[in-house]
Protein backbone atom coordinates (compact mmCIF):
# COMPACT_ATOMS: atom_id res chain seq x y z
CA UNK A 1 0.00 0.00 0.00
CA UNK A 2 1.77 3.32 -1.59
CA UNK A 3 1.42 6.41 0.98
CA UNK A 4 -1.41 8.46 -1.09
CA UNK A 5 -3.49 5.01 -0.08
CA UNK A 6 -2.96 5.11 3.48
CA UNK A 7 -3.89 8.66 3.57
CA UNK A 8 -7.13 7.76 2.04
CA UNK A 9 -7.74 4.97 4.04
CA UNK A 10 -7.01 6.97 7.17
CA UNK A 11 -9.73 9.89 5.99
CA UNK A 12 -12.22 7.45 5.29
CA UNK A 13 -11.73 6.21 9.17
CA UNK A 14 -12.10 9.30 10.38
CA UNK A 15 -15.04 10.24 8.40
CA UNK A 16 -16.45 6.80 10.07
CA UNK A 17 -15.60 8.47 13.40
CA UNK A 18 -17.35 11.36 12.90
CA UNK A 19 -19.87 9.78 11.67
CA UNK A 20 -20.40 7.81 14.58
CA UNK A 21 -19.66 10.78 16.53
CA UNK A 22 -22.89 12.63 14.87
CA UNK A 23 -25.14 9.76 16.08
CA UNK A 24 -23.50 10.15 19.83
CA UNK A 25 -25.08 14.00 19.90
CA UNK A 26 -28.36 12.94 18.41
CA UNK A 27 -29.80 10.78 21.02
CA UNK A 28 -29.84 10.37 24.74
CA UNK A 29 -30.91 6.88 24.79
CA UNK A 30 -27.62 5.06 26.31
CA UNK A 31 -28.38 1.56 25.15
CA UNK A 32 -29.08 2.47 21.45
CA UNK A 33 -25.56 4.93 21.84
CA UNK A 34 -23.16 2.51 23.05
CA UNK A 35 -24.28 -0.29 20.69
CA UNK A 36 -23.71 1.82 17.94
CA UNK A 37 -20.74 3.34 19.19
CA UNK A 38 -19.16 -0.27 19.20
CA UNK A 39 -20.24 -1.35 16.17
CA UNK A 40 -18.68 1.34 14.23
CA UNK A 41 -15.67 0.70 16.53
CA UNK A 42 -15.24 -2.77 15.25
CA UNK A 43 -15.93 -1.70 11.90
CA UNK A 44 -13.17 1.29 12.02
CA UNK A 45 -10.70 -0.54 14.10
CA UNK A 46 -11.05 -3.88 12.05
CA UNK A 47 -11.57 -5.76 15.08
CA UNK A 48 -13.64 -9.31 15.90
CA UNK A 49 -15.37 -8.07 19.02
CA UNK A 50 -15.51 -4.68 20.87
CA UNK A 51 -16.95 -4.39 24.43
CA UNK A 52 -17.41 -1.52 27.03
CA UNK A 53 -17.39 -1.96 30.79
CA UNK A 54 -19.37 0.77 33.23
CA UNK A 55 -17.45 1.37 36.87
CA UNK A 56 -19.49 0.51 39.88
CA UNK A 57 -18.67 3.07 42.01
CA UNK A 58 -19.83 2.12 45.31
CA UNK A 59 -18.10 -1.79 44.83
CA UNK A 60 -15.27 -0.65 42.78
CA UNK A 61 -15.86 -3.00 40.10
CA UNK A 62 -16.10 -2.88 36.67
CA UNK A 63 -19.09 -4.58 34.47
CA UNK A 64 -20.17 -5.80 31.34
CA UNK A 65 -22.66 -2.95 29.69
CA UNK A 66 -22.19 -3.49 26.04
CA UNK A 67 -21.15 -6.32 24.11
CA UNK A 68 -20.59 -7.25 20.55
CA UNK A 69 -19.04 -10.90 19.02
CA UNK A 70 -19.25 -13.82 19.31
CA UNK A 71 -21.00 -15.93 22.63
CA UNK A 72 -21.27 -12.00 24.02
CA UNK A 73 -24.17 -12.78 25.96
CA UNK A 74 -22.07 -15.23 28.34
CA UNK A 75 -19.76 -12.24 29.42
CA UNK A 76 -22.91 -10.35 31.17
CA UNK A 77 -21.99 -11.80 34.74
CA UNK A 78 -18.55 -11.38 34.89
CA UNK A 79 -17.28 -8.38 37.26
CA UNK A 80 -13.72 -7.47 37.53
CA UNK A 81 -12.48 -5.67 40.46
CA UNK A 82 -10.81 -2.18 39.95
CA UNK A 83 -6.97 -3.01 39.09
CA UNK A 84 -7.91 -6.56 37.79
CA UNK A 85 -7.66 -8.47 34.37
CA UNK A 86 -6.04 -5.40 31.69
CA UNK A 87 -9.40 -3.76 31.89
CA UNK A 88 -8.87 -3.46 35.89
CA UNK A 89 -5.64 -2.27 35.13
CA UNK A 90 -6.28 0.61 32.99
CA UNK A 91 -9.63 1.82 35.39
CA UNK A 92 -6.99 2.06 37.73
CA UNK A 93 -4.21 3.85 36.08
CA UNK A 94 -6.64 5.96 33.52
CA UNK A 95 -4.15 4.53 30.92
CA UNK A 96 -4.72 2.88 26.99
CA UNK A 97 -2.84 -0.14 26.66
CA UNK A 98 -2.43 -1.86 23.20
CA UNK A 99 -1.49 -5.64 24.48
CA UNK A 100 0.32 -7.31 21.03
CA UNK A 101 -0.14 -10.82 22.94
CA UNK A 102 -2.75 -11.31 25.52
CA UNK A 103 -1.14 -14.82 26.17
CA UNK A 104 1.93 -13.16 27.38
CA UNK A 105 0.86 -10.44 29.35
CA UNK A 106 0.44 -11.42 33.16
CA UNK A 107 -2.54 -8.72 33.70
CA UNK A 108 -4.89 -10.53 31.05
CA UNK A 109 -8.03 -12.36 32.62
CA UNK A 110 -8.58 -15.11 31.38
CA UNK A 111 -12.11 -16.22 32.97
CA UNK A 112 -13.75 -14.55 30.86
CA UNK A 113 -12.22 -16.67 27.70
CA UNK A 114 -13.38 -19.48 29.60
CA UNK A 115 -16.35 -18.46 30.73
CA UNK A 116 -17.70 -17.28 26.58
CA UNK A 117 -15.50 -20.05 24.71
CA UNK A 118 -13.80 -16.79 22.43
CA UNK A 119 -9.80 -16.91 22.04
CA UNK A 120 -8.65 -13.16 22.64
CA UNK A 121 -5.26 -12.40 21.11
CA UNK A 122 -4.84 -8.82 21.08
CA UNK A 123 -6.59 -6.22 22.38
CA UNK A 124 -6.73 -2.04 22.81
CA UNK A 125 -8.30 -0.67 25.67
CA UNK A 126 -9.15 2.46 26.90
CA UNK A 127 -10.57 4.15 29.82
CA UNK A 128 -13.41 6.12 29.64
CA UNK A 129 -12.67 9.45 31.32
CA UNK A 130 -14.92 12.39 32.24
CA UNK A 131 -13.61 15.52 33.63
CA UNK A 132 -10.67 13.57 35.51
CA UNK A 133 -13.24 10.67 36.63
CA UNK A 134 -12.74 7.30 35.38
CA UNK A 135 -16.22 5.79 34.26
CA UNK A 136 -15.36 2.49 32.56
CA UNK A 137 -13.49 1.26 30.13
CA UNK A 138 -13.72 0.23 26.04
CA UNK A 139 -11.96 -2.27 24.28
CA UNK A 140 -11.60 -3.85 21.33
CA UNK A 141 -10.29 -7.53 20.68
CA UNK A 142 -8.07 -9.63 17.64
CA UNK A 143 -7.45 -7.36 14.60
CA UNK A 144 -9.12 -9.34 11.47
CA UNK A 145 -7.19 -11.44 9.12
CA UNK A 146 -4.40 -12.19 11.79
CA UNK A 147 -3.18 -9.13 11.83
CA UNK A 148 -1.72 -6.90 14.60
CA UNK A 149 -3.08 -3.37 15.75
CA UNK A 150 -0.80 -0.12 15.44
CA UNK A 151 -0.59 3.09 17.37
CA UNK A 152 -2.90 4.78 14.19
CA UNK A 153 -5.46 2.06 15.72
CA UNK A 154 -5.17 3.67 19.30
CA UNK A 155 -5.11 7.07 18.59
CA UNK A 156 -8.66 6.61 16.33
CA UNK A 157 -9.88 4.53 19.42
CA UNK A 158 -9.32 6.74 21.87
CA UNK A 159 -10.85 9.32 20.24
CA UNK A 160 -14.25 7.29 19.85
CA UNK A 161 -13.48 6.58 23.49
CA UNK A 162 -13.94 10.65 24.39
CA UNK A 163 -17.09 10.85 22.66
CA UNK A 164 -18.44 7.68 24.37
CA UNK A 165 -17.62 9.16 27.98
CA UNK A 166 -18.74 12.57 26.77
CA UNK A 167 -22.04 10.72 25.63
CA UNK A 168 -22.83 8.79 28.83
CA UNK A 169 -22.22 11.49 31.06
CA UNK A 170 -24.75 13.09 29.39
CA UNK A 171 -27.19 10.40 29.33
CA UNK A 172 -26.73 9.76 33.16
CA UNK A 173 -27.14 13.71 34.10
CA UNK A 174 -30.48 13.48 31.38
CA UNK A 175 -31.56 10.73 33.15
CA UNK A 176 -31.05 11.98 37.22
CA UNK A 177 -33.53 15.28 35.84
CA UNK A 178 -36.04 13.06 34.07
CA UNK A 179 -36.73 9.27 34.73
CA UNK A 180 -38.80 7.91 37.25
CA UNK A 181 -36.37 6.16 39.86
CA UNK A 182 -39.04 3.73 41.11
CA UNK A 183 -39.77 2.25 37.61
CA UNK A 184 -36.35 3.39 35.35
CA UNK A 185 -38.93 5.04 32.50
CA UNK A 186 -39.37 8.40 32.26
CA UNK A 187 -41.52 11.01 34.09
CA UNK A 188 -44.72 12.14 32.86
CA UNK A 189 -43.28 15.68 32.75
CA UNK A 190 -40.59 14.58 30.49
CA UNK A 191 -42.82 12.08 28.33
CA UNK A 192 -45.55 15.05 27.64
CA UNK A 193 -42.74 17.59 26.64
CA UNK A 194 -41.45 14.93 24.16
CA UNK A 195 -45.21 14.04 22.99
CA UNK A 196 -45.62 17.38 22.45
CA UNK A 197 -42.27 17.87 20.09
CA UNK A 198 -43.08 14.95 18.10
CA UNK A 199 -46.66 15.96 17.37
CA UNK A 200 -45.03 19.50 16.02
CA UNK A 201 -42.67 17.40 13.85
CA UNK A 202 -45.69 15.88 12.83
CA UNK A 203 -47.33 18.14 11.47
CA UNK A 204 -44.37 19.64 10.05
CA UNK A 205 -42.78 16.92 8.18
CA UNK A 206 -45.95 14.34 8.36
CA UNK A 207 -43.94 11.47 9.60
CA UNK A 208 -46.49 9.07 11.00
CA UNK A 209 -46.27 9.13 15.18
CA UNK A 210 -48.07 6.62 17.13
CA UNK A 211 -48.78 6.23 21.37
CA UNK A 212 -49.26 3.01 23.65
CA UNK A 213 -50.98 3.47 26.65
CA UNK A 214 -51.33 0.04 28.84
CA UNK A 215 -53.32 -0.34 31.87
CA UNK A 216 -52.57 -3.51 34.19
CA UNK A 217 -55.87 -5.64 34.13
CA UNK A 218 -57.23 -6.07 37.40
CA UNK A 219 -54.51 -4.35 39.48
CA UNK A 220 -56.25 -3.62 42.54
CA UNK A 221 -56.72 -7.24 42.79
CA UNK A 222 -52.28 -7.25 43.01
CA UNK A 223 -52.63 -4.65 45.98
CA UNK A 224 -55.42 -6.17 47.75
CA UNK A 225 -53.77 -9.73 47.44
CA UNK A 226 -50.12 -8.83 48.36
CA UNK A 227 -50.69 -4.81 49.60
CA UNK A 228 -48.87 -2.08 47.93
CA UNK A 229 -45.76 -3.22 48.71
CA UNK A 230 -46.21 -6.18 46.70
CA UNK A 231 -47.84 -3.90 43.70
CA UNK A 232 -44.96 -1.60 43.63
CA UNK A 233 -42.55 -4.80 43.16
CA UNK A 234 -44.89 -5.64 40.43
CA UNK A 235 -44.92 -2.23 38.44
CA UNK A 236 -41.11 -2.07 38.82
CA UNK A 237 -40.95 -6.22 36.69
CA UNK A 238 -43.17 -4.56 34.47
CA UNK A 239 -41.70 -1.67 33.71
CA UNK A 240 -38.85 -3.79 32.91
CA UNK A 241 -40.49 -5.99 30.26
CA UNK A 242 -41.73 -2.99 28.62
CA UNK A 243 -37.64 -1.45 28.10
CA UNK A 244 -37.11 -4.79 27.53
CA UNK A 245 -38.99 -5.09 24.44
CA UNK A 246 -38.35 -1.47 23.68
CA UNK A 247 -34.50 -1.70 23.46
CA UNK A 248 -34.66 -4.92 21.83
CA UNK A 249 -36.44 -2.99 18.89
CA UNK A 250 -33.52 -0.37 18.44
CA UNK A 251 -36.04 2.28 17.16
CA UNK A 252 -36.21 6.14 19.16
CA UNK A 253 -39.47 4.69 21.24
CA UNK A 254 -39.41 5.66 24.89
CA UNK A 255 -41.25 4.47 27.72
CA UNK A 256 -43.12 6.46 30.20
CA UNK A 257 -45.14 6.29 33.86
CA UNK A 258 -48.51 7.87 33.04
CA UNK A 259 -49.89 7.96 36.38
CA UNK A 260 -50.01 5.15 39.32
CA UNK A 261 -49.79 1.70 37.37
CA UNK A 262 -50.70 3.36 33.69
CA UNK A 263 -47.52 2.96 31.34
CA UNK A 264 -47.20 4.84 27.97
CA UNK A 265 -44.89 4.50 24.97
CA UNK A 266 -44.25 7.07 22.71
CA UNK A 267 -43.59 6.31 19.19
CA UNK A 268 -41.91 8.59 16.41
CA UNK A 269 -42.47 7.67 12.88
CA UNK A 270 -43.91 4.42 13.78
CA UNK A 271 -47.27 3.42 11.60
CA UNK A 272 -50.04 1.87 12.80
CA UNK A 273 -48.76 -1.44 12.14
CA UNK A 274 -45.84 -1.16 13.94
CA UNK A 275 -47.48 0.17 16.51
CA UNK A 276 -49.62 -2.60 17.12
CA UNK A 277 -47.08 -5.19 16.41
CA UNK A 278 -45.02 -3.71 19.59
CA UNK A 279 -47.58 -3.23 21.87
CA UNK A 280 -48.52 -7.14 21.32
CA UNK A 281 -45.05 -8.38 21.93
CA UNK A 282 -45.31 -5.84 25.08
CA UNK A 283 -48.35 -7.89 26.50
CA UNK A 284 -47.60 -11.13 25.10
CA UNK A 285 -44.06 -10.60 27.30
CA UNK A 286 -45.91 -9.65 30.58
CA UNK A 287 -48.32 -12.23 29.96
CA UNK A 288 -45.65 -14.95 29.91
CA UNK A 289 -43.58 -13.36 32.67
CA UNK A 290 -42.85 -15.47 35.93
CA UNK A 291 -44.02 -12.55 38.54
CA UNK A 292 -42.89 -13.39 41.66
CA UNK A 293 -43.92 -11.18 44.69
CA UNK A 294 -43.62 -12.26 48.46
CA UNK A 295 -42.63 -16.12 47.27
CA UNK A 296 -45.48 -16.43 45.41
CA UNK A 297 -46.07 -16.24 41.32
CA UNK A 298 -48.76 -13.57 40.52
CA UNK A 299 -50.67 -13.83 37.02
CA UNK A 300 -50.64 -10.27 35.46
CA UNK A 301 -51.58 -9.00 32.19
CA UNK A 302 -52.44 -6.06 30.63
CA UNK A 303 -54.25 -3.79 27.59
CA UNK A 304 -52.71 -1.49 25.40
CA UNK A 305 -54.20 1.07 23.16
CA UNK A 306 -53.01 2.72 20.37
CA UNK A 307 -53.74 6.04 18.63
CA UNK A 308 -51.79 7.08 15.82
CA UNK A 309 -51.03 10.24 12.87
CA UNK A 310 -51.95 10.15 10.40
CA UNK A 311 -54.79 7.41 11.18
CA UNK A 312 -56.73 9.34 13.80
CA UNK A 313 -55.59 13.25 11.92
CA UNK A 314 -59.35 13.80 11.65
CA UNK A 315 -59.94 13.19 15.32
CA UNK A 316 -56.67 15.02 16.94
CA UNK A 317 -56.29 18.98 16.82
CA UNK A 318 -54.19 18.48 20.24
CA UNK A 319 -51.00 16.66 21.45
CA UNK A 320 -53.25 15.55 24.77
CA UNK A 321 -55.67 14.31 21.91
CA UNK A 322 -53.69 11.33 21.07
CA UNK A 323 -53.63 10.20 24.86
CA UNK A 324 -57.04 10.92 24.89
CA UNK A 325 -58.09 8.32 21.97
CA UNK A 326 -55.34 5.79 23.23
CA UNK A 327 -57.18 5.94 26.21
CA UNK A 328 -60.50 5.55 25.18
CA UNK A 329 -58.62 2.73 23.23
CA UNK A 330 -58.16 1.04 26.47
CA UNK A 331 -62.27 0.48 27.06
CA UNK A 332 -61.76 -1.58 23.64
CA UNK A 333 -59.89 -3.98 25.58
CA UNK A 334 -62.20 -4.01 28.09
CA UNK A 335 -64.86 -4.94 26.27
CA UNK A 336 -62.75 -7.66 24.61
CA UNK A 337 -62.12 -9.01 28.08
CA UNK A 338 -58.52 -7.37 28.57
CA UNK A 339 -55.33 -8.71 28.11
CA UNK A 340 -55.29 -7.54 24.38
CA UNK A 341 -54.25 -4.21 22.28
CA UNK A 342 -56.75 -2.27 20.33
CA UNK A 343 -56.22 1.02 18.21
CA UNK A 344 -58.58 3.55 18.77
CA UNK A 345 -61.82 3.52 16.43
CA UNK A 346 -65.03 5.86 17.13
Amino acid sequence: MNDIEKLQKQLKKLYEVLDANRYLSSTLNLTLVLERLLEKAKEVIEAEASSLMLLDEEKQELYFHTVLGEKSEKLKNIRLKVGEGISGWVAKNAEPVLVEDCSKDPRFYRKADETSGFQTRSMICVPLIYRKRVLGTIQVLNKTNDRNFDQEDLKIFQIMADQAAIAIENARLHNLATIDHATGLYRKEYFLMRLKDEYLRYQYTGMPLSLLMSDIDHFKRVNTEYGHIGGDIALKELAKVILSVINESKEEDIAGRYGGEEFCVLMPTANQKRALELAEEIRKRIEQHQFFIDGREARITISIGISNLPLHKDLIKDYEDLIKLADEALYICKDKGRNCCAIYEK
